[in-house]
């Protein structure tokens, strides 16, 4: 999405939620995301952005 459609956003590429979940999930192993809860929903904005604990 270009970067002037979403200047009201303090965050972008690289530098957002989603990027922050990133680089928390590999020193956190009890976590993994949870790919099938998006493909059951038929409308998400938090693709990849949701977690399971699985330890």
């Amino acid at each position: 999405m270009p970067a002037e459609l979403c200047a009201h956003r303090p965050w972008g590429q690289g530098n957002s939620p989603k990027s922050a979940v990133r680089a928390w999930l590999p020193q956190h192993p009890e976590f993994e995301q949870d790919l099938a809860l998006q493909h059951k929903l038929q409308i998400t904005v938090a693709q990849d952005g949701f977690l399971k604990r699985v330890r």
